[in-house]
């Protein structure tokens, strides 16, 4: 009689530790169904804008509402086996959905984007007297037609006898040009001589009607930028400072995904839709972006059907701090910007 009252007793209490430790987890897992339900409200806002990465942070949400729901405690009664009296192992603690959503660009508005290359006076005497006139009066290389000309077509274009001099910072003759090539030469801002020299603009000086420029030595094949870095081809592009600072890494979704026109290490690549404010310009006024292309004939290669760049008079632009960066001079997306 005594040993079935014990056994009686010791099942009772057997059966109210088990009911509250059944009670327990009940409530860790309401309390996770709660914590689940607002993260998930708050990740359905977030992922309107960013759908592509909502799987990832949904599994995310849902380990993140499990480790801050309640976690039983562990157990010392009489009659539970040692397996059940072990504490439940907390998980371990895991990034907020802040650091695993991807940065937000900052929209800078809508830009006019135009062209510019080196000019090169081979290739303006070689166009015919109307395109001359036509590069001499464009307000960017969006409006101006390419020509591929070969040595033989440059050997047998006419002379241009009206010449005007270029003058470097002391006002002293570093050649005279057309007046086609100078008009080029001033607008492009870089521009290559017959000779091969390499001239940029130097800003203003003293000389009459007319900017000063340099000359640059070998290696600065493409130019110099109004920051003072070298100019990159598609990376480059010139800005209003007044708009946008120099230097100031920009993101241009229709340049991503695109593919320049050109040969490596030039052109050849699929743009990632990042470039960098370096260079300046006179007619370069608030919402412009001019992107250095190099060389003439790339104006052309990113033109669309019948020869239009009209894709380009309104494009949206970003702050491009967190996607991009500049590492050794070149301009690339950045590892957190590729996800």
């Amino acid at each position: 009689m005594r040993l079935s009252r014990r056994l009686s007793d010791a099942l009772s209490r057997f059966g109210a530790t088990v009911r509250r430790a059944v009670g327990r987890a009940a409530r860790v897992l309401v309390g996770c169904a709660h914590a689940l339900g607002g993260s998930v409200r708050a990740a359905i806002r977030i992922s309107s804008s960013k759908t592509r990465r909502w799987s990832r942070v949904a599994v995310a949400l849902y380990a993140a509402a499990c480790s801050r729901a309640e976690t039983p405690t562990s157990s010392s009664h009489v009659g539970l086996s040692s397996e059940m009296s072990e504490p439940m192992e907390t998980p371990a603690p895991i990034a907020s959905v802040a650091e695993l959503e991807e940065p937000v660009d900052r929209p800078l508005g809508n830009f006019l984007l135009t062209l510019y290359h080196v000019a090169d006076e081979v290739e303006v005497a070689a166009l015919p007297p109307k395109k001359q006139k036509k590069a001499k009066g464009a307000a960017n290389d969006n409006e101006t037609v390419d020509n591929v000309v070969g040595d033989a077509e440059v050997a047998l274009a006419a002379a241009v006898p009206d010449l005007v001099p270029i003058y470097d910072r002391t006002c002293e003759t570093l050649g005279n040009v057309s007046r086609a090539f100078a008009a080029q030469l001033a607008l492009q801002g870089t521009g290559r001589l017959r000779d091969g020299r390499l001239l940029n603009v130097a800003g203003k000086c003293t000389c009459p009607r007319t900017p000063c420029f340099h000359v640059l030595p070998p290696h600065r094949k493409w130019g110099m930028g109004g920051s003072g870095q070298p100019l990159e081809p598609f990376r480059t592009v010139a800005v209003d400072p007044k708009r946008i600072k120099l230097g100031s890494l920009l993101y241009v979704p229709v340049l991503d995904g695109l593919r320049m026109p050109g040969r490596a290490p030039v052109g050849g690549f699929i743009h990632d839709g990042c470039v960098v404010a370096g260079d300046t310009g006179g007619g370069i006024q608030g919402a412009q972006l001019d992107l250095f292309v190099a060389r003439r004939a790339y104006v052309q290669g990113l033109a669309r059907r019948g020869g239009s760049h009209s894709w380009m008079k309104s494009v949206p632009v970003f702050d491009g701090s967190n996607r991009c960066v500049r590492k050794g001079g070149k301009v690339s997306r950045s590892a957190a910007g590729s996800i």
